[in-house]
């Protein structure tokens, strides 16, 4: 196998011997490497073949803009997932942990620390993807040298959750794959919007939307914000992406026969925020 771009530290784009392209990880494997270098198995860890054209751009996208100890440390993540609990994992993990793992970092690095997921309910109903989203807590605050809550295992282990293959869950998706069409539908029409779906901000948006969609159909919807000062700060300042999230809040009515939380509420408004940054 033959590199033909350094993404980054951790992954390259090759040509294997039957001449495809296809994207190799392993820690280290772009330092110091050249056009036309020859890798040997023992550099790879994780090939990517490129008959997924649609996760390789997000790869390549994302390892443009994201340190290479992401991507390291989402491998090792998953690699304990694999060992430890022999869990069968579809490959859209590596880019959604690695990109979830720096992203909660850059939060965290700027001092938002929010709520999240029923962690003791987790804990409880999921031992195994919870007990990996603690090791992930544990590497990130030993990798990163910044101080991870125990509320981010939850979030970590919903993405263990919804990557298995034999996820009972998975018979839902169905339901699922409509309600996330229709909240970008209402977001997009509501706001006049022309989706750039090749962009990272994009990606982001719709793993959220996905992932608010399933808590609902779970009915593990985030809790109400036990403390409603973020919310009443960041109200006032995005009133068209809140007016966006009662529109929402009408589909979720008459599909769900339920309210979005609070909590809920913010993070949309939120992630409705950062797709119109990306459009100004």
């Amino acid at each position: 196998m033959r590199v033909i771009k350094v993404l980054n530290n951790s992954l390259v784009l090759a040509l294997n011997d039957e001449g495809q392209e296809i994207i190799l990880m392993g820690k280290g494997i772009g330092f110091q490497k050249t056009i036309g270098y020859k890798l040997s198995p023992k550099e790879i860890d994780k090939v990517f073949v490129l008959k997924d054209r649609e996760l390789s751009r997000r790869i390549i996208r994302l390892a443009a803009e994201t340190d290479s100890i992401y991507f390291e440390m989402a491998k090792s993540v998953i690699d304990y997932a694999v060992e430890n609990y022999h869990m069968k994992l579809m490959d859209h993990i590596y880019l959604a942990l690695t990109d979830h793992l720096a992203f909660a970092a850059k939060r965290i690095r700027n001092g938002v620390i929010l709520q999240n997921f029923y962690t003791l309910d987790m804990k409880k109903f999921n031992p195994r993807e919870f007990q990996v989203g603690e090791y992930a807590v544990q590497l990130m605050s030993r990798k990163l040298k910044v101080e991870v809550p125990l509320d981010e295992a939850g979030n970590i282990a919903f993405h263990f959750i919804n990557a298995q293959y034999d996820n009972p869950s998975n018979s839902q998706n169905l339901i699922i794959a409509h309600a996330v069409s229709a909240v970008l539908d209402i977001v997009k029409y509501t706001l006049g919007l022309t989706y750039n779906e090749d962009s990272l901000s994009y990606s982001r948006y719709v793993t959220h939307i996905r992932l608010f969609v399933q808590r609902l159909v779970s009915h593990n919807q985030l809790p109400e914000d036990t403390s409603p000062l973020l919310y009443d700060q960041i109200a006032p300042v995005c009133q068209k992406e809140f007016a966006c999230v009662d529109k929402i809040q009408i589909y979720v009515s008459e599909q769900f026969q339920t309210q979005i939380t609070n909590q809920e509420r913010l993070y949309l408004a939120l992630h409705i925020h950062r797709i119109l940054e990306d459009q100004s």
